[in-house]
């Protein structure tokens, strides 16, 4: 059985389009790798309506351009908590989130790690196969010892997923 979602990956300058069809690219690539039965559409546009921080998200968000999609920003901004800003690499909650572009250059060829992770954030709580996706931040509630040996979430982010 496959199950659809669509992300809406944006960018804040002309100049970076090239950089967030990359990252989208290297998403798609690590889904198709971990979860051959979801279809990922993704879509990369220039951003025209990015919402500040607000008593909801504690960042940057954009609406998407089509219903139902998830939307992620690609910003240049620092953002969180003012404590915890230089070291943000994303952000993201229910159907919106934030990536550090900054971060995605310093992650390099890895970067999609960092995009996963965020689009986890937005469609927790989203169904496959009947079961509710849970947050990707609980790993250690579902007994998963990660991150692995060469540092990366993959397993977990495979359990996620399953069908």
């Amino acid at each position: 059985m496959t199950t659809e979602f669509r992300l809406e990956i944006f960018f804040e300058q002309d100049e970076y389009q090239e950089f967030a069809r990359k990252e989208a690219e290297k998403l798609d690539t690590l889904v198709k790798r971990l979860a051959p039965h979801i279809n990922l559409k993704i879509a990369t546009q220039k951003a025209t309506k990015i919402c500040p921080p607000n008593q909801h998200y504690d960042f940057p968000t954009h609406e998407p351009v089509e219903k139902g999609s998830q939307t992620l920003l690609i910003t240049q901004e620092e953002f969180g908590p003012e404590d915890r800003r230089a070291n943000r690499e994303g952000r993201a909650g229910p159907e919106k989130g934030c990536l550090s572009k900054r971060k995605l250059e310093e992650k390099g060829p890895k970067s999609a790690d960092i995009t996963i992770h965020e689009w986890l954030h937005t469609i927790a709580g989203k169904e496959i196969g009947g079961r509710r996706l849970p947050n990707p931040d609980n790993a250690q509630a579902y007994r998963f010892r990660c991150p692995d040996a060469n540092g990366e979430w993959h397993c977990w982010y495979k359990h996620i997923l399953r069908e």
